[in-house]
């Protein structure tokens, strides 16, 4: 195949590389400068912080519950090049190396798609499979993974076009270091096994002995997942890994839905289709690394991209052979870019335009509130705290040493039933108070409420609001240690959820100051809230009106609030 790439007419039949080199650029901006929410990224920064220190970390060490229990693996490697893009650049560099990773994963993937197809044929499938990739984009250890199948995938094949086995030797190494940054190595290891047995079973591409000799290679690769620091611990952690369904219902361990992943079941459909149509072309072993990476992707939408990107390279050979049987590769690469935009969950507008960088796309103010860390910080509160789930990781990143936390979203880097635990109490207030026993504050998400937050779980008898934001809100224990930081803080009427007409009816009572202070306060420390102005535009404040009119334009969701208000401030 790689030799009839020669018949193809250079002038009009190829892409120019500098084209190809800004596709990429422009695709892998697409995905990586926008603002995204990632609560796993936090975590990931504070392992990368103690492993850059020396304390590789091998328990949970942000945890006060249970900081001696064990992790059998983590990314490591992946934690400490993001905590050093971190510290050379913030967000900015976390968002660069997240694109250099994509372009790296969508490049090595063409390669091998080259192998075996002209540039039309190549693109099309590059075109599908980029909106695949697209809503996996986000910056965590499986983006080394992307490139990582990428480059199996090339090695594969050109050990198919040279007829031998010899290209897989370098995928020994490449695994001993992708193991260190993630575990998904191990589907490395299984495209090429897939691939090594199915020839060996069907040979195409190799003679027996070939094949042979790549399961020798395969088996290399098994021996070179063990090159990491914890040894067998990426295989136990990926065993406990498929058990944490049973255990939590977490989005990313649930099959692909729609619309969101339309691509995927678009791209598994055509790629079917290409590779069982006409019969006389099927071979056995394209349609087993599809069904194999097809069904992975159909049960843990998190290994929706792996599916293009161990199968892209055969649907571009099914392409080039349309091409040669007179489809014009014009009609082809329109027809791939039409059902491209159509299966994009994003549209194009959006993705094309709406481009966020630095530290406000990393860490968006609706999620993690800079001011809830800044209030803990200067009343001194540390030690145990509760905190939703969400929010551990940006608590660990933000205040460890000096607190620990009840919980984040390291789902293994806790026994057995203890986040079903949280779940049960959530529903039953007396043994909630026994679960939080330990802790004399706690830090809710506000912007994402659930059976893990501990949203509405804190009742105002036994605990006082003394901060809170459109993302968080903190609480204190009374009689408990910050009970002294109360008394300065306390937000006794103007509280989350509470409609503010009801609290301007209090405003003609003997507590009116205290309330027009606590509003004010919420003024300054919720700029993006919608209660605090309300209320003191109530209040005859035209500043604060004004300032609600900024909020209706920055926030078209509080418009008919905004409006209300106006029009009762009108009458009066």
């Amino acid at each position: 195949m790689l030799k009839n790439a020669s018949r193809w007419d250079t002038a009009t039949q190829r892409l120019p590389r500098a084209a190809l080199l800004i596709a990429l650029a422009a695709g892998a901006v697409a995905l990586s400068a926008r603002g995204f929410y990632e609560p796993d990224l936090w975590w990931h920064l504070a392992q990368g912080r103690e492993d850059a220190a020396g304390r590789l970390v091998r328990s949970n060490v942000f945890s006060f519950l249970h900081p001696e229990y064990r992790q059998h693996y983590t990314a490591w490697l992946f934690d400490t090049v993001a905590f050093g893009a971190w510290s050379f650049g913030g967000g900015a560099a976390i968002q660069s190396l997240q694109g250099l990773l994509v372009a790296l994963a969508l490049g090595l993937s063409y390669m091998a798609c080259r192998a075996h197809g002209p540039p039309a044929a190549a693109a099309s499938v590059l075109l599908l499979g980029f909106f695949v990739i697209e809503p996996r984009a986000i910056p965590r250890p499986h983006l080394v993974s992307l490139a990582g199948m990428a480059a199996c995938s090339l090695a594969l094949a050109r050990a198919r076009m040279r007829g031998s086995a010899q290209p897989l030797w370098s995928t020994i190494p490449l695994v001993a270091l992708w193991s260190n940054f993630h575990v998904e190595a191990v589907f490395g290891v299984v495209l090429l096994g897939v691939a090594a047995l199915s020839e060996w079973l069907w040979p195409r591409w190799w003679a027996r002995a070939e094949a042979g000799r790549a399961i020798l290679i395969v088996l290399g690769c098994v021996v070179a997942t063990l090159a990491t620091p914890y040894g067998w611990g990426l295989w136990q952690y990926l065993l406990e890994n498929t058990t944490v369904p049973a255990m939590l219902d977490i989005a990313e361990l649930q099959p692909p839905y729609l619309p969101n992943y339309r691509a995927f079941w678009i791209y598994l459909s055509a790629a079917g289709l290409l590779l069982v149509l006409p019969p006389r072309r099927f071979h056995p072993g394209d349609a087993l690394l599809l069904l194999v990476f097809g069904a992975l992707g159909a049960r843990y939408l998190r290994l929706t991209p792996l599916v293009f990107l161990a199968s892209a390279p055969a649907v571009t050979a099914r392409l080039a052979a349309l091409l040669e049987h007179g489809l014009d590769r014009r009609a082809l690469l329109i027809t791939a870019a039409v059902v491209a935009a159509a299966s994009s969950r994003v549209p194009l507008r959006v993705l094309a335009t709406e481009l966020r960088a630095g530290d406000a796309a990393v860490r968006p103010v609706g999620f993690f509130s800079e001011g809830a860390v800044a209030f803990a910080r200067r009343e001194g509160l540390k030690g145990p705290v509760f905190n939703s789930n969400n929010l551990g990781g940006y608590l660990a990143w933000s205040l460890y040493p000096d607190v620990r936390i009840f919980q984040d979203s390291r789902l293994q880097a806790a026994p057995p039933g203890f986040f079903r635990a949280i779940v049960r109490a959530s529903g039953h207030q007396e043994t909630w108070d026994a679960l939080t026993s330990p802790v004399d504050w706690a830090v809710l998400s506000l912007a994402r409420p659930g059976e893990l937050s501990g949203v509405g779980r804190f009742p105002r008898r036994t605990w006082a609001t003394v901060y809170w934001d459109e993302a968080a809100q903190i609480v204190i224990r009374r009689g408990g240690a910050y009970d002294t930081r109360i008394h300065r803080n306390e937000y006794g009427v103007v509280l989350p959820g509470v409609d503010p007409f009801a609290i301007a009816a209090r405003l003609r009572a003997a507590d009116a100051p205290r309330i027009l202070d606590e509003a004010r306060r919420n003024l300054r420390e919720n700029p993006r809230g919608y209660l605090a102005p309300a209320v003191l535009c109530l209040s005859g404040d035209a500043a604060a009106c004004g300032e609600l009119d900024r909020l209706a334009n920055d926030a078209p969701a509080v418009r008919d609030a905004v409006d209300r208000v106006r029009r009762v401030v009108g009458k009066g």
